[in-house]
């Protein structure tokens, strides 16, 4: 089986297309937007990703240990993608996202430096929290005495452009990588920002970009439109104010944050958008489920499913069958979580929520990159139906000016 399962529950897709004005010419517009996508595209060049693939290894030659320096989409994107080994990784590799000070330098200090590859990553040069992460290591090592070994062991991924980031990489003879221009953070999964880190953990790079391709090669049917079009009809018609997204493995709990980042800087503008919120399958069913079930009715819902039965350990027979609890007898982890998947599933249909499933076959390499591929053209298309810009990110300007001034 090679492809994404995607089954809508509860929705009248005719009736939501009833009242979309200019539907075709929205089609055309966003057909044509994402040919031209270079954060898709990027996935054909196969020549750039074996030089990736090439360049990566020498870096990674006598290492064991790497810290990755970046925040928002030059983070979130390589997690998504190394957190479906769940921990099965010969290297160890840690994400430093924030800037929280105790933390960081508690972090710091448990790590030999010394034999560490470090690499850095901001599109602009210039991202404070980057840069500040940098600098930090860069003040350890300086009073060491021994900056050279930092800057043998940077990598760095930035635009090459007139920045602080790409001035001190050059200036210490870093390894540099050119950040694309034309792709944004949250879009650069398949980057080089993406792929460098995704490379160092053991991943099959090659998979992940041939299950993009695969997935980009089926945008022709125009089933990825449904979800815009719904989206767009039911703001409109039913006020729809939130997306739920459930992810039944916790090998898709960084896929829910990173997604949740692509959503709100593409989509929250203008007052328009839909609120989207990630909940963990079955942890949040405990936490969230009764407000889902039985508060305000201004929710869509999308199920990350995958086949757990049979899997994980097998659930002592003798003292579940002592106690009574007899459901379990014969049992393994993964069938509990199987029913429990399908059981809130099958609760939303029986109430008739408005809900999709978008079942994995495998969580692997060749899925994610469907998965990944499929998300950023919904996006896309929702974006262009509420008709904003899904590559800009106006408001958070404001707030980046004033933590200058007051720095200053």
């Amino acid at each position: 089986m090679n492809f994404l399962k995607q089954t809508f529950n509860n929705i009248n897709f005719e009736k939501n297309l009833e009242n979309i004005n200019n539907n075709e010419k929205k089609i055309f517009k966003i057909i044509k937007t994402l040919n031209n996508l270079s954060a898709l595209n990027i996935v054909k060049n196969t020549k750039l990703l074996e030089e990736t693939i090439e360049q990566v290894g020498i870096f990674c030659k006598n290492k064991k240990n790497f810290l990755v320096f970046g925040t928002g989409g030059s983070n979130l994107g390589a997690r998504a993608l190394i957190n479906i080994l769940q921990s099965k990784k010969d290297i160890n590799i840690d994400f430093f996202d924030n800037i929280d000070p105790v933390n960081f330098k508690n972090s710091i200090d448990k790590i030999d430096l010394i034999k560490t590859g470090f690499i850095v990553i901001s599109k602009s040069g210039s991202t404070p929290e980057t840069l500040s992460q940098f600098a930090c290591l860069i003040e350890i090592f300086d009073q060491q005495n021994n900056l050279s070994t930092l800057f043998q062991n940077s990598l760095i991924i930035t635009e090459d452009q007139h920045s602080p980031l790409n001035k001190i990489a050059k200036a210490n003879k870093c390894k540099v990588f050119k950040h694309e221009k034309d792709i944004g953070g949250r879009y650069s999964i398949f980057s080089n920002v993406g792929m460098i880190p995704a490379i160092i953990a053991g991943l099959n790079v090659r998979d992940i970009h041939a299950g993009a391709v695969n997935e980009i090669s089926n945008k022709q049917n125009n089933e990825f439109l449904k979800i815009a079009q719904f989206f767009r009809y039911q703001t409109i018609n039913n006020n729809l104010s939130t997306s739920v997204l459930l992810t039944y493995s916790d090998a898709l709990f960084y896929f829910g944050k990173w997604y949740l980042q692509l959503w709100a800087e593409s989509l929250g503008k203008n007052k328009k958008g839909i609120t989207a919120i990630h909940a963990v399958g079955t942890t949040d069913q405990h936490s969230q489920l009764q407000l889902y079930l039985d508060g305000p009715k201004d929710k869509f819902f999308t199920f990350y499913t995958t086949d757990h039965a049979k899997k994980g350990l097998k659930i002592n027979r003798n003292i579940m069958q002592a106690n009574g609890v007899n459901y379990l007898v014969n049992k393994t982890m993964g069938d509990l979580m199987h029913a429990e998947q399908q059981a809130t599933m099958d609760t939303f249909r029986k109430n008739k929520f408005p809900f999709r499933e978008i079942n994995l076959p495998e969580i692997n390499e060749y899925f994610i990159g469907r998965l990944v591929a499929l998300s950023i053209m919904e996006t896309v298309a929702t974006c262009i139906y509420f008709d904003v810009n899904p590559f800009n990110q106006p408001a958070v300007e404001q707030g980046k000016l004033l933590t200058k001034k007051y720095l200053s």
